[in-house]
């Protein structure tokens, strides 16, 4: 084992590791820091990416208050100004995980909300089209950091079997915050004779809480366990054990080009690449077009709004019932790929069913609703790259390629909308179909292709399942090595 990681600098929180045999502490003791990182941690993760989300879908509100007509724009402006915030998030992601990789992940997501809070802001000084596009190009780049970031940071103090609920929990803010921000943007919308626009007021509140909480992301969130100040000597100790057993080591600052081409050459990338690109296709239009779907069933703007609600619901409260499910039982994550695209393509095949017919408007929104089961695919893919890439720069450049793909389907997705097919939007509902229906099948596969892995290495170097025959693997981890380099690492399902 020294021979296999001679030469390697290792990991942060690597001394701490050596110090004591990790069975020195009790399930208790463990239990007990994990719940003191929550307390400290969870509130403030989901504050940043709840508002990460508002951030990003506030002009799909805006645009029910007369924003196109304001700006004047005219077309497929709407598209493009949509598709603009995604060709900023692409072309920012690979120096977004370069730099996540060799600095202080806490402090660059810190700077990133304070950024966008800024950029929300100067909506206010919005005219006209071309200011838009210069504005929603520069909030994707300043955005580009948060999601790999979120990854990065979950993975650093928690458990794989831990890391499924939390990531739930934090994605879930996707719907809970666009519950409230709806219900905002409802009674901001009713404000009028001021010197602001109604739609001005979504921008004004959305960027200022943005810049507050980056701001107590600054000052409070700690950069690893090892470094946590909430934390004693004797916790930071059981802190970083606790995460070794991941066999995916803390955080390093080196990057390693091999790795690369080891995220090229694994099956699982691609498998990947191609459920995101399926999911976030649809994503895209549905994210700025949801709203003007809606009201093509026959809805006012306020109504709208309301009616758009229950979808949210349906998101964030599968995240959750999906994240307590993973607490007593493993092997979820591949499953909660799967299952979540069965109602969706449901919902998805009644509204494409009923079009042009005299169908009740209500049994339409209920079907629409349905739809949104998909977004909890999403989080479930990122814990499959968060606990199942191994090497630091394997995963960064994984997370590279995925958001880019990510980005791809969001700047294409609405234009599957076009104005030739308001209100009803025949081809992109078709299109939807269609693209869930496949990803369905690269979820499964996917599964298929982890759980044979895990078998073969099973057989050629077998079960690895005690403390003392997972040491190994947990010190390669801590020395960034890759999954395919670590014989002892398993992947879960």
């Amino acid at each position: 084992m020294g021979a296999a990681t001679k030469g390697d600098v290792a990991d942060e929180g690597y001394d701490l590791f050596d110090d004591a045999n990790p069975q020195t502490y009790t399930q208790e003791q463990k239990d007990a820091v994990r719940r003191k990182i929550d307390i400290h941690l969870l509130p403030l993760m989901c504050a940043l990416y709840g508002l990460n989300y508002v951030d990003k879908v506030a002009l799909g509100w805006a645009v029910l208050f007369n924003f196109r007509t304001d700006l004047g724009l005219v077309g497929t402006e709407y598209s493009w100004a949509s598709s603009m915030f995604y060709f900023g998030y692409l072309v920012a992601q690979y120096p977004a995980n370069y730099i996540l990789q060799r600095y202080r992940t806490a402090r660059i997501l810190s700077l990133s909300i304070i950024t966008w809070g800024v950029l929300m802001l100067a909506h206010l000084g919005l005219r006209n089209f071309a200011g838009l596009m210069v504005v929603r190009f520069l909030l994707g780049v300043a955005e580009s950091v948060v999601t790999p970031g979120f990854v990065l940071y979950t993975s650093m103090f928690y458990t794989r079997r831990e890391q499924v609920m939390r990531t739930m929990l934090w994605a879930a803010m996707q719907g809970a915050f666009s519950i409230i921000s709806s219900l905002l943007s409802f009674g901001l919308g009713h404000i009028t004779n001021t010197s602001l626009k109604p739609w001005m007021y979504i921008f004004l509140v959305l960027g200022l809480l943005s810049v507050i909480v980056g701001f107590c992301w600054l000052f409070f969130m700690p950069e690893t366990p090892n470094k946590s100040k909430f934390l004693t000597h004797e916790e930071q100790i059981i802190a970083v054990q606790r995460v070794a057993e991941n066999m995916m080591g803390i955080k390093g600052y080196q990057w390693k080009n091999y790795q690369m081409w080891h995220a090229i050459k694994d099956v699982k990338t691609w498998l990947i690449l191609a459920f995101v690109l399926l999911t976030q296709l649809p994503n895209g239009g549905l994210t700025s077009f949801g709203s003007l779907v809606i009201s093509g069933f026959g809805f006012d703007s306020f109504r709208t709004l309301l009616i758009g609600l229950p979808s949210s619901v349906v998101s964030a409260g599968s995240m959750v019932v999906w994240g307590f499910f993973s607490i007593k039982h493993g092997n979820l994550r591949t499953w909660g790929m799967i299952i979540p695209l069965l109602p969706a393509i449901a919902g998805i095949a009644a509204v494409y069913g009923t079009i042009g017919t005299d169908a009740n408007k209500y049994g339409r929104v209920v079907a629409y609703w349905l739809i949104n089961s998909y977004a909890v695919t999403w989080p479930f893919c990122l814990t499959i790259v968060g606990q199942n890439i191994a090497g630091h720069t394997k995963r960064a450049f994984t997370n590279t390629l995925l958001f880019i793909v990510f980005a791809a389907g969001n700047i294409a997705g609405p234009f599957f909308f076009r104005d030739k097919d308001a209100p009803r939007y025949v081809l992109a509902i078709t299109t939807i179909l269609v693209f869930f229906c496949a990803a369905l099948l690269c979820a499964i596969a996917l599964r298929y292709y982890m759980a044979l892995q895990n078998r073969i290495r099973d057989n050629q170097f077998g079960a690895v399942e005690t403390t003392e025959e997972k040491l190994d693997g947990m010190r390669l981890g801590m020395h960034d090595k890759t999954d395919l380099e670590n014989t002892d690492f398993r992947y879960v399902l």
